[in-house]
């Protein structure tokens, strides 16, 4: 693993309604790091809960913890529209580091995996990069459909092509400069990965966890708001020649890669979620928030 990085790096943490699961990602994310290693900017963006009282709590405790000499500059920002693209962009603007990281509050993140992806991105200081670790999703305690689900998605090309998102991406700047002021897209994860050709995204050692929906209808709704997004970038971008199709699938199935019962399994949930996304554009209800409550509660595993 890599010591602490000499330039500062930013991280940004777009947070709507995020209270419950918050102050675990900060933990994670800060457990082992130096003082001055990472700015951190908590952006509440329309919440209803506590979420910016949680970061503001967080920062004072931490402060007060003189044993572990946590000095770490903690920022929190309250917007009153409900958008994680605006988030980002208010956070981008407050950043001090040459480096930005942006973090789904509800994503765990170890201190020496976010290290790690910060040298990676000031290696490449001067060049067009973006870069993201590998990503386990934590499916322990969902229902058989949804972790059938999630060992096809593991198998599928998305994870082979340069993933980047699903909850983390970092950029250097000239990455920020290449991608600009984010537009309000739906899928900003995938607008990044786009934004950047296979050369210049770079997977960082090590890995962050998602927590994946408990139930199925969470898991349908989760992917009905990403197709709504998927095929805005289409629009936008045309196929995506590294994202996950019927093809692929059968391919990996066909393989051994893929059981059958988790072919399935996978169908039938993209199915679902297709038709929810048909009924959401349909009724006018294409950005749905969707924010998934079944993995905020209960304890985490790892």
């Amino acid at each position: 693993m890599t010591g602490p990085t000499r330039a500062p790096t930013t991280v940004i943490i777009p947070a709507h309604n995020e209270a419950a699961v918050l102050a675990r990602g900060l933990t994670a994310m800060l457990e082992t790091a130096e003082p001055g290693e990472f700015e951190v900017i908590v952006v509440s963006n329309g919440s209803t809960d506590a979420t910016a009282a949680v970061a503001r709590s967080f920062a004072r405790d931490r402060d007060r913890d003189r044993d572990r000499d946590c000095d770490r500059a903690i920022t929190v920002i309250e917007l009153a529209e409900a958008s994680k693209t605006a988030a980002v962009r208010a956070g981008a603007a407050r950043a001090a580091g040459r480096v930005q990281v942006v973090v789904d509050a509800d994503v765990l993140l170890p201190t020496g995996v976010l290290r790690d992806l910060a040298a990676a991105l000031h290696r490449a200081d001067g060049s067009p990069r973006v870069a993201c670790p590998r990503v386990d999703v934590d499916a322990t305690g969902a229902s058989p459909l949804v972790r059938g689900y999630y060992r096809a998605w593991a198998r599928l090309p998305y994870l082979s092509s340069g993933t980047i998102g699903s909850g983390v991406f970092g950029l250097t700047v000239a990455g920020a400069d290449r991608l600009g002021e984010l537009p309000d897209v739906i899928n900003d994860d995938g607008w990044v990965r786009r934004a950047f050709a296979p050369g210049e995204r770079i997977t960082t050692p090590g890995a962050f966890t998602v927590l994946a929906p408990r139930t199925l209808p969470a898991l349908v709704r989760r992917r009905a708001r990403i197709a709504i997004g998927n095929r805005d970038l289409a629009a936008a971008w045309g196929d995506d020649p590294g994202g996950n199709s019927p093809r692929a699938l059968l391919a990996a199935t066909r393989s051994g890669a893929v059981s059958w019962p988790d072919c399935a399994a996978f169908g039938l949930v993209t199915a679902l979620a297709r038709g929810l996304a048909w009924w959401r554009r349909r009724t006018g209800n294409r950005s749905a928030w969707s924010t998934d409550r079944t993995s905020r509660e209960g304890t985490v595993t790892r």
